[in-house]
């Protein structure tokens, strides 16, 4: 997993809301395809110029893009998207 720099200077989820509850992936393990725990979502980071949810923090600090995640009920997997794939994000509100 990369830590993704370029989301430092965004924003915690605070005072936004999410549009969508069931998007709230807070609490939930980060893993690799195989299984391997990365660590528990700590919050979601916000791109307030776009909305968004354009990133996750872990609880070590780490962070990565959400571009990289697939959501599941009890856990979410982080992986490279394939060549061509295009983000889903999270709407948000103030």
């Amino acid at each position: 997993m990369r830590h993704e720099e370029k989301y430092e200077k965004l924003e915690r989820l605070g005072d936004w809301k999410l549009r969508h509850k069931e998007q709230d992936i807070r609490g939930r393990p980060l893993v690799s395809p195989t299984g391997e725990e990365y660590g528990i979502i700590d919050d979601l980071i916000v791109d307030p110029a776009k909305e968004h949810v354009a990133a996750i923090r872990l609880k070590d600090g780490r962070m990565c893009g959400v571009e990289w995640l697939d959501i599941e009920a009890n856990k979410v997997i982080y992986r490279e998207p394939p060549a061509g794939h295009t983000p889903t994000y999270s709407a948000v509100q103030r």
